[in-house]
């Protein structure tokens, strides 16, 4: 059997990367379309990249499962297709034993689940949040548009034309001075948390209760702090104790929130052991209608799953149901009709 395990063992994480990385860039489409409206004009091709890298964690807590449910039925449906299940079980091979790869196969993959979920996903969702503030700040001049009127914090900037960080014909009232400054020229450029304009051949007009100031200039350099409001901290981004802490700290909603989040943590790493029990049934009774046939059993399965598992959310947060048992019901119920189907085909 050693052989056999090896061979089953080198299909499934064969087949396991390869969907992996097929759903990954999928799901990855919309959320790099969100990312790219936010981000328009302002990250260049490096950022953008590690953009990339830091949105992987968050979607592996699903994505994991839906490729392990993939590889299996492909692998065991090809198995009982070709005939070699009948081979190894007419050899004294139990269902049992053909299937303990892919249960071997699930607990490796529950562990490596619980890291993303629990540490390598908030840590990478903590940095992707900082990164695309710091593109934000770094690149907000990049927001000023030709007869526009933009505002970055308390100013207010408008300009006839620009190139690069030369402005023309500019226009900007600062509400926090109560003045409004015009002039030919003006370059601009982030600097810290704030912008710095050097204005040239302008005139600044001041109004302070009845007095007026007028003072024109050749030569002018203006400086201001920005609060610019990037992404906020969400619930992604906290390890579970600190959830738990959280919601001590909320109202009542949005600690419900953030137990819920919790939970989440914890039932969705054990879709794989549902999968790897699963899977294996499915594989052999889909592998008779052909190599599709595994496909369509996963996702109809998963679909399902998915429904009753949003059936379930919504019962805990209208109040009809424990949070606790609404969180659990949907992985309670894919281990036992696992362990059922895993006894029936035995």
């Amino acid at each position: 059997m050693k052989i056999i395990y090896r061979y089953i063992y080198r299909e499934l994480f064969f087949y396991i990367i390869l969907s992996i990385i097929a759903i990954n860039t999928l799901v990855m489409v919309e959320k790099l379309i969100r990312v790219a409206k936010t981000l328009s004009g302002m990250a260049g091709s490096l950022e953008f990249a590690k953009v990339i890298i830091l949105i992987q964690p968050q979607m592996l807590l699903i994505t994991i499962p839906v490729a392990f449910l993939i590889s299996i039925l492909l692998v065991y449906g090809r198995i009982n297709m070709d005939n070699e299940l009948i081979a190894l079980m007419s050899a004294g091979a139990s269902f049992k034993e053909v299937s303990l790869p892919a249960v071997r196969t699930g607990v490796l993959l529950l562990i490596v689940s619980l890291l993303v979920s629990t540490i390598i996903a908030p840590y990478g969702n903590r940095r992707l949040r900082d990164e695309i503030n710091h593109i934000l700040k770094a690149n907000i001049t990049k927001k000023i548009e030709e007869r526009t009127f933009t505002e970055l914090g308390d100013i207010v900037i408008y300009t006839n034309s620009r190139e690069e960080n030369l402005l023309n014909d500019v226009f900007v009232f600062d509400r926090k001075r109560n003045s409004v400054i015009t002039a030919k020229r003006a370059s601009i450029m982030s600097e810290g948390s704030g912008i710095v304009m050097e204005f040239n051949d302008g005139l600044i007009n001041m109004v302070e209760k009845e007095r007026r100031t007028d003072i024109y200039f050749s030569s002018y350099r203006f400086q201001t702090g920005l609060d610019i409001q990037g992404i906020s901290r969400k619930a992604g981004e906290f390890m579970p104790q600190e959830l738990l802490k959280k919601a001590k700290e909320v109202e009542d909603k949005k600690a419900l929130q953030y137990i819920m989040e919790f939970y989440r943590r914890f039932t969705y790493p054990f879709l794989n052991i549902v999968m790897a029990l699963i899977g294996p049934v499915l594989g052999v009774l889909s592998g008779k209608t052909g190599r599709l046939g595994g496909l369509v059993a996963g996702i109809i399965f998963f679909v399902a799953y998915y429904l009753m598992a949003m059936y379930s959310e919504g019962l805990v947060e209208a109040g009809k149901v424990p949070v606790g048992a609404g969180m659990t019901a949907p992985i309670i119920i894919g281990l036992v009709a696992g362990f059922i189907l895993q006894r029936w085909k035995r």
